[in-house]
């Protein structure tokens, strides 16, 4: 199903990856965004008709596309920089990305949370 290109909004997607859960395509998707790709994460429930022409039944996973002239590029990034989880190397991953969203060092966490707490002007009242 890698490299296969859909039609998305009326423009051509090429599928990058395809991850057994949720999580793991929105950190190949957020590597592809950090070198300056477009990427969307869609489930393949919601990609409806335009993989069951393909023969692709609804198994829980998700895709990662890029715009189809992107896509061999990014093919070639994910080879060189992804790790293919599968097996109990896949429930141990998930289960350190439920614990941990930033466990296997490729998500981005919202720094909000720390702002919120330090006091404006420097938190001195000296």
């Amino acid at each position: 199903m890698k490299g296969t290109t859909i039609t998305l909004n009326g423009d051509p997607w090429m599928i990058v990856d395809v991850a057994p859960a949720a999580p793991l395509a929105e950190m190949v998707a957020a590597l592809l965004e950090d070198e300056g790709y477009v990427a969307v994460v869609r489930g393949m429930d919601l990609l409806g008709d335009a993989l069951t022409h393909l023969g692709v039944g609804s198994a829980g996973a998700t895709v990662v596309l890029v715009p189809e002239a992107e896509g061999e590029a990014a093919l070639a990034l994910i080879a060189e920089t992804v790790t293919d989880y599968e097996g109990d190397d896949l429930d141990v991953a998930l289960a350190a990305l439920a614990d941990d969203p930033t466990a296997l060092g490729a998500v981005d966490v919202d720094d909000d949370e720390a702002d919120e707490d330090a006091e404006p002007g420097g938190g001195d009242r000296g």
